[in-house]
This record gives structure tokens, C-alpha cells and sequence, in this order.
């Protein structure tokens, strides 16, 4: 902002004039529009007056004003440029300064613009009183530069004071004011009240190179974002967002006493004020970050990158603030435990070694947030494991000391037990939730005369329908809920013409709602000869309620016809016939649907054997050469939740309700 750099001539001003501790001044004017019809209550920023006692433009400092890229004021860091910058966003710039010559007080008053000639300037005028001081008015602000003005005098002040953080600090900081709209704001006591009471300071090095950390607690009336800046001159010069490197950063904090403020940390260096660029934009190193810039046209081997610097100053910051973020770290740390508890058991092997990642997380995360943290976390977990077990592995032969070879490895495999638990817990996990969809699927819906939902609602929990076992994933299908042994054939397929399955040659259009093979021919590379077709297993699901059977219509009368179907095929692999363990290859039946009156009588008549809860039934078909076994969906229900009942128990996932 073209007003810094005249406030900046101020300070400079005020401190070759060697003034008493406190006796320099600087006040900055606001100059907004105005007019008749005007009512805004803060009307635009038209331009600024900054007004100091300094030393005053003699003539050694009106050669080097009249002195492009001068060297006068390199010591305070100083280009010899800042008064070109005026123009770019004002019309011009009228100075007015007074000075001492040889006891002799003098004057030089002239408009700097794009006219501007050392004629015009003229020659210094004899004053009779008054003290030395300059007054620069920038006027005329340029249309491009309006909307980048803010109107807010909290937000100049703010700026100001970041600006100029590091002149502020200084014990012989000049008193400066501003006076916006006829009220004069103090800027020293402001920055005593609502910065320096609560700043910090920190010393590091980096190789030889020193640098000071300053952090600053802002109000959050005058930021809003949590900031590191890169200084160079007792200037900001660059700034990094800090929650994008500490995510605890990420929103406003509170103090000790239940404030609300922003962190603000600035680092200096005589290093940073040895490589800021010209135009005090950027620093000659910040190119060291960038793998893809260009190679510079200077040797930079020397040049401390700007990620160096930062995750050296980012230490201090987190000290500064270590309490606060402990106390954010706990609120997150109660909520990660909760969804693991509630939600997500295969990560609780985590919790004890939260400190490695709880920071990466937002203050308040959501709960996707915190799925994707620990589902990232045991990720690399796992790979971190593996990669040390390969290492263990290698250098097994080249260890002679067989005690520590012995630790080493003991603490890879609990290590790398625990990962397996964190498995076993999500697949528990996820068999809890499907028993839960079960439950609801099977329950009559509470309005009156309402109908079971169809049996597809089943079928497609336990297996998706029209589908293979080649067309889908492991942990989509849910044969379990039946039998555990179901998920150890080798091929399955759901919801499927028997014509459209390539390893059976049949006309037949029949489908089983699930038919299953123990057929290993399918996965081997050797003479499909020596490998028979060894099994047929079946599953038919009813409609829950259903109650219309009779003796040739019911689904075990038609899991056995699917049976026949299956028999009278040829099986085949790549186009070649397949033969099988025997013309009657064997079978088991399973029916899934309640046992309604009309069933059981069916069943009765075939000389089922009843279990002995009476919600199932068995038997074996000898003209089928079929065993089956009949499972009532009260029953189905109960006995998954039996057969689980313990992993539920041991990862606390039993219901309370």
C-alpha cells in the first residue's frame, strides 16, 4: 500500500533527526469523498496526509529523493523506489517539508507526479517558524485502486499495525495517530493493549543463520486468519496461512480467560533483509520451494529454503500456543473415541498413538473427517509394518546378536497382530449392520393390513442379485448369515438363468435365487480332466408371511427341479466338457422363509426331522440324493446374531436396546 511507504519515510525522518525517546510523531490523515447527497458512514478512501517532525527533506535527502534506486536509506531498507509507487495509485503527491540548514530553517513545497521535473520542484524557501517536519498528501486515487482500499478504519489500523509490528516493538517507536472522520485513534496504545500485552519472543538458528520469531495474539475484531510473516526491514514482506500447516489453526482460538484472538507470528533475520527482492514483494529463495522454477541465473546452493525456515518457526509457534491446542486436542480426542466406539472398532488400535495424528486434524472434524484420518493412519500403518517386516526378513542372516533379532521381531508381530484385530473389527463391524438390516427386513410393517416386504429384500443382503462371485467384491456378499461354510465355494451365482452361466452347458432358462459350486476347476491351470465337479448347493428365499404352499408348490419341491436341471447339463471349462465326481453329484438344499402352517405340512408329508427350537427343519432327499435343511427367518436372524454375539461383546458393539 502506497501509504506504508510514506509512513515508512516518516520513521526514517524521525530517526536521523535523533529525537528524544517519545518525542517523534507521525499522523496519518484520512481523506474519504464527500458530498451533498453522500450518507455512507464510511464513504470512500479518496486519499491520505502523513505528517511527521522529522529531520525534513534537506538536501542530501531530496538528491537521493531525485535519486532512482537510491542508496540513501538502504540501512533501514530502503529500494530508492518507494515514491514511484505513489503514483501508481494516486494522482500525484504534494510534499511539504521543512528543514534545518546551517541554523537556518527552510522550506521546499512541491507536487511529485508524472510531470514532476527538478524545475518544478524549486528551490528552498527561508521560514521565520516552525520545526523541521514533512507532509506528504497523496491525492487523486486512481479508479483501480478504489475497491483496493479498504473503508474500514479498524482494517487500516490493523494493517498499519502489522505492517510496521516490528517499529511498533521498539522501544523508541515514534507516537503515531490517525484521524479518520474527525476522531483520532492512538495507534501506540492500541498495540500495547491489544498486542504486545500477550506477544512472545524465540530465538533459532538454521546452520550459522539466526532468526527472531515475534507472536502476536490479534482480536479477532481486526483479523481473521491465523498468519506467519516473513519480515525483512522491520517490514512484512510475505505470509503463510498457518492453518495450512497446523490445522488446529483453522478457526478462531480463545484464551485462558475466554477471548477470542488470532495468532499472528513474524520472523526476522538479517538474512531476510539480505534477500528480500526490490519491490519488498517476495524474497530472492522463495523459488528454493518450488521444485519446478526455473534454475536461477545466480548460485542459490547457499540460499536457506522458505519451507526450512517455516518448519522451524512453525516449532514456536505450537509452543506458543501449546495449551490452548492441547485443549482443542481433547475435545477432538473425545470425539474420535466416540465414532470408534459407536462406529468404527477396526481403528481403536490407534487411539494410544493419537499424538501422531490428532493435529492433522481440523478443530471440529466431522466424522468424515476422521474416517478418512484413521482410515489414512492405519494405511500407512500397515505399509510402514510391512516394510519393517521385509527388513527383518533381509537382514535375518546378517544379525549375530540373536536376542535383539528376537525383540525386533517379536514387537514387528504384536505390532503387526494388531492389524489384524483392526481387520477382524471392521468386518464385525460391518456383519453387526447387516443383521440389523436383516432385523428390519423381516419385520411386519406396523400399519394395519400391511404385507411383508418381498423376499428380494433378503436375497439381495445375503448376495446381490444378478450377479457372480466374479462380479463382485468379498465383503459384498453376506452367505454367512445362512451358513459360514456358503462362502467357501468356488463359484456362485445369484438371481441367474442357469443358460447364461459360462461353465454349464444347459437350454434350461430356470434360475436359483443363489446357486453355488464346489467346482476348483475354474481356478487351475491343470487338465480339467482331474478335477471334477464336486458339489451343488442351493438357496431359496420366500417371501416372509407366505402361507399358500401345498405339496408341488413350495420351495423345496423347487430347489429340487433346479437340482435336476443343473444334473441333466454338461459342465465346461474354455469350451471343453468337464466330467463330475458321479452321475448324482451331491446336493444341499437350503430354504429361507417363515414357516407357515401350509409349509410345515409339506414338510411333514416328506418326513422332514423338526430342529429341536421348531423353527427349522432337515432331512435328506434320496431320490434327489439331496440334503436340506428348511430355516425359519426368526430363526436365521437368531442364530447370526448368536453365532456373533462374542466379537460383538469383545468390541462393545452390543446394542443397549
Amino acid at each position: 500500500m502506497p501509504l506504508f511507504e510514506a509512513v515508512m519515510n516518516s520513521f526514517q525522518a524521525i530517526k536521523d533527526a535523533k529525537l528524544p525517546k517519545g518525542a517523534g510523531i507521525v499522523t496519518v490523515g484520512v481523506s474519504r469523498e464527500t458530498g451533498t447527497f453522500l450518507k455512507e458512514e464510511n464513504p470512500p478512501i479518496v486519499g491520505f496526509e502523513v505528517t511527521d517532525n522529522g529531520i525534513g527533506l534537506d538536501d542530501e535527502n531530496f538528491d537521493s529523493f531525485n535519486t532512482a534506486f537510491s542508496r540513501r536509506k538502504v540501512l533501514y531498507g530502503g529500494k530508492g523506489l518507494g515514491r514511484f509507487t505513489w503514483l501508481k495509485a494516486f494522482d500525484g503527491a504534494k510534499i511539504n517539508s521543512t528543514f534545518r540548514a546551517d541554523d537556518v530553517l527552510l522550506s521546499r513545497s512541491y507536487m511529485f507526479d508524472e510531470r514532476y521535473t527538478l524545475d518544478t520542484a524549486g528551490l528552498p524557501k527561508k521560514v521565520e517558524s516552525g520545526g523541521p517536519g514533512t507532509t506528504i498528501t497523496l491525492s487523486g486515487l486512481k479508479r483501480s485502486y478504489k475497491e483496493k482500499i479498504p473503508r474500514s478504519i479498524d482494517v487500516i489500523v490493523q494493517k498499519l499495525i502489522e505492517h510496521f509490528i516490528l517499529v511498533f516493538i521498539e522501544p523508541d517507536c515514534p507516537r503515531v495517530y490517525v484521524i479518520d472522520q474527525g476522531q483520532r485513534y492512538d495507534i501506540n496504545e492500541i498495540f500495547e493493549r491489544d498486542y504486545k500485552a500477550s506477544s512472545s519472543k524465540h530465538e533459532f538458528a538454521i546452520g550459522d543463520t539466526t532468526f527472531t520469531l515475534h507472536g502476536f495474539r490479534l482480536p479477532t475484531s481486526r483479523t481473521t486468519k491465523h498468519k506467519l510473516v516473513y519480515a525483512a526491514d522491520q517490514r512484512g514482506v510475505i505470509s503463510d496461512k498457518l492453518e495450512d500447516y497446523v490445522p488446529n489453526l483453522g478457526a478462531r482460538l480463545e484464551d485462558e480467560n475466554g477471548e477470542a484472538f488470532f495468532y499472528l507470528a513474524i520472523v526476522q533475520s538479517p538474512y531476510l533483509s539480505a534477500h528480500v527482492n526490490i519491490g519488498r514483494t517476495d524474497f530472492d529463495f522463495s523459488a528454493a520451494d518450488d521444485a519446478d522454477a526455473e534454475p536461477s541465473l545466480f548460485d542459490t546452493a547457499e540460499l536457506i529454503p522458505r519451507a526450512q525456515i517455516r518448519e522451524r518457526a512453525l516449532e514456536f509457534v505450537e509452543k506458543d500456543l501449546e495449551n490452548i491446542i492441547a485443549s482443542i486436542n481433547t475435545e477432538k480426542m473425545d470425539k474420535i473415541r466416540r465414532y470408534v466406539a459407536s462406529d468404527a472398532p477396526q481403528y481403536r488400535i490407534l487411539l494410544r498413538n493419537a499424538d501422531k495424528f490428532i493435529n492433522k486434524l481440523s478443530p471440529s472434524p466431522s466424522r468424515n473427517e476422521i474416517e478418512t484420518a484413521l482410515h489414512r493412519e492405519l494405511h500407512q500403518r500397515e505399509t510402514e509394518l510391512k516394510r519393517e517386516g521385509s527388513r527383518i526378513i533381509k537382514e535375518a542372516d546378517k544379525i549375530d546378536d540373536y536376542e535383539e533379532y528376537h525383540r525386533r521381531f517379536t514387537q514387528f508381530l504384536d505390532e503387526y497382530n494388531e492389524l489384524g484385530v483392526s481387520a477382524l473389527a471392521q468386518y464385525v463391524g460391518h456383519r453387526k449392520i447387516i443383521i440389523e438390516f436383516l432385523e428390519r427386513a423381516i419385520s411386519l410393517p406396523p400399519d394395519e393390513g400391511a404385507r411383508y416386504p418381498l423376499e428380494e429384500v433378503v436375497h439381495k443382503l445375503v448376495f446381490p442379485m444378478q450377479t457372480t462371485n466374479n462380479d463382485i467384491p468379498y465383503n459384498e456378499q453376506n452367505l454367512w448369515m445362512i451358513d459360514e461354510r456358503l462362502t467357501y465355494h468356488s463359484f456362485i451365482a445369484s438371481d441367474k438363468q442357469l443358460r447364461s452361466l459360462d461353465m454349464l452347458k444347459t437350454k434350461s432358462a430356470q434360475r436359483g435365487d443363489i446357486v453355488a459350486f464346489d467346482e476348483k476347476i475354474l481356478f487351475s491351470d491343470t487338465n480339467p480332466a482331474e478335477h471334477p465337479i464336486n458339489s451343488i448347493t442351493t438357496i431359496e428365499f420366500k417371501r416372509p408371511g407366505r402361507d399358500d404352499y401345498d405339496e408341488t408348490d413350495n420351495p423345496l419341491s423347487q430347489a429340487f427341479k433346479l437340482i435336476e436341471e443343473i444334473r441333466s447339463g454338461e459342465f465346461q471349462i474354455k469350451g471343453r466338457p468337464v466330467p463330475v465326481s458321479n452321475k448324482d453329484i451331491p446336493a444341499t438344499v437350503y430354504c429361507v422363509c417363515d414357516l407357515t402352517p401350509t409349509f410345515r405340512r409339506a414338510l411333514k408329508d416328506r418326513d422332514a426331522f423338526v430342529t429341536p427350537d421348531n423353527q427349522g427343519y432337515y432331512g435328506f432327499h434320496r431320490g434327489f440324493n439331496a440334503y436340506y435343511e428348511v430355516i425359519d427367518y426368526t430363526k436365521m436372524l437368531r442364530d447370526a446374531k448368536n453365532r456373533n454375539r462374542i466379537f460383538f461383546e469383545k468390541l462393545n458393539l452390543v446394542s443397549n436396546h
